[in-house]
């Protein structure tokens, strides 16, 4: 029975082994990030940017076109509605004076003395009683060029108010086109908008990418690394780790949790001006000043606990590093801003700011350095590592806080 056991199992090795070397399994390979592969991104970047740059343009001037058209079609819709009450005020006019004629007829009979007739009867009877033909065929005469006087005014009175009520009714059915127009044009500037508000959200747009990019290139060559030497052997392993992320901030409370739609968490409950610390030690990758939507923006890398984060801190009021800096954990890296610099509240540069607070995201991975990770939206899609109270330190729940940094 043992050796029938041995067997089964000798059998069963030899199986496994010929399986192997029959069916080797494909092993992934990890395709190493050269110096060289970031100088070839920044050409990228480059041609990415001025692709973005032409249909931005061409958005913000189809903006300008349906604002004129929008505001074109109101003046006309204006212009028109009073020309309706024009015509509104011709065609009451014009009635009034069909009265006045009509009276005026009757004016010109009673001069003749013949006002003691019925006006149905004027006419006949003042013809008929002429003393002789001829005075009959004056008579004829004057009530026909009368009349003919009297009915070409007032046909020319009933043309002028059936003109001025076909009028208004055009101009009610340009404005009802008009309208229509205007909606359609509300539509489209909404998307444009939505599509240049895009292109302006919290981070980096291409300009700041490729600054970024040369940043990164610029700390490379400074720690020796060459075109093709691999950065993650030549830099990276070499950057100072931290045991875990502190809060950037002493005190306050969460005013917005992370979602898909916002690649972050803001941090209220402190005044303009209130320290900005680093969450752990690493490198400022890049600093972005005064942008449109994000205003002042602090990034950095960071090596937590043996892995790898960037961190983005916005809407500062100051900033206290620079760019490539090696800062470490609780090191100042800015003051809070959000309300002199926010155009709606103070007129500031900063759009997308409305009080207050700091605009915080970790994002798991080194934004621009590893591939896949250069883009902006591939850094917004690996921001989760906000909502991690393990993590950040940080519980992603609106009106959460804290009192120490942790």
């Amino acid at each position: 029975m043992i050796k029938k056991s041995k067997k089964i199992i000798n059998l069963f090795i030899i199986f496994a082994l010929v399986f192997v070397t029959t069916c080797p399994f494909k092993i992934k390979e990890v395709k190493a990030e050269r110096l060289i592969d970031y100088k070839n991104k920044v050409a990228e970047l480059e041609s990415q940017k001025a692709e973005a740059d032409a249909l931005t343009n061409e958005a913000k001037q189809n903006i300008e076109k349906k604002s004129q058209a929008i505001k074109d079609a109101n003046n006309t819709i204006i212009l028109n509605e009073q020309r309706v009450e024009e015509a509104k005020q011709k065609v009451a006019e014009s009635q009034e004076e069909i009265k006045i004629k009509q009276e005026e007829l009757k004016d010109v009979l009673v001069s003749l003395q013949y006002s003691d007739l019925n006006p149905d009867e004027i006419y006949t009877d003042y013809i008929f009683s002429a003393s002789s033909i001829s005075e009959m065929m004056e008579r004829q005469a004057v009530v026909e060029q009368v009349v003919n006087y009297t009915q070409e005014q007032l046909n020319s009175l009933d043309e002028l108010i059936e003109d001025n009520e076909k009028l208004q009714v055009k101009l009610a059915n340009d404005n009802v086109t008009l309208n229509n127009s205007i909606t359609s044009y509300e539509t489209q500037l909404e998307e444009l908008h939505e599509y240049v508000d895009k292109q302006a959200s919290i981070g980096m747009g291409f300009a700041d990418q490729i600054k970024a990019q040369k940043n990164m290139i610029k700390l490379f060559e400074e720690a020796g690394c060459k075109d093709n030497d691999d950065v993650e052997v030549c830099y990276f392993s070499k950057m100072e780790g931290s045991g875990s992320f502190s809060r950037p901030l002493t005190k306050g409370k969460v005013t917005q949790a992370y979602n898909k739609t916002h690649a972050g968490i803001d941090l209220g409950g402190n005044p303009e001006g209130t320290p900005v610390y680093a969450p752990a030690s690493g490198t400022v990758i890049y600093v972005a000043r005064k942008t449109s939507c994000g205003g002042n923006i602090v990034y950095m890398h960071a090596l937590v606990d043996g892995k790898k984060y960037t961190v983005e801190m916005a809407h500062l009021l100051s900033i206290k590093v620079s760019s490539g800096q090696k800062v470490r954990k609780g090191q100042i890296i800015g003051t809070v801003g959000g309300y002199s610099t926010s155009h709606a509240l103070s007129g500031g540069y900063d759009y997308c700011t409305y009080g207050a607070h700091l605009h915080y995201a970790i994002s798991y991975g080194y934004f621009f350095s590893e591939s896949g990770r250069t883009q902006w939206n591939k850094f917004k899609a690996n921001t989760g590592a906000t909502s991690v109270q393990s993590i950040s330190g940080i519980k992603s729940k609106k009106g959460w806080k804290w009192t120490t940094r942790g």
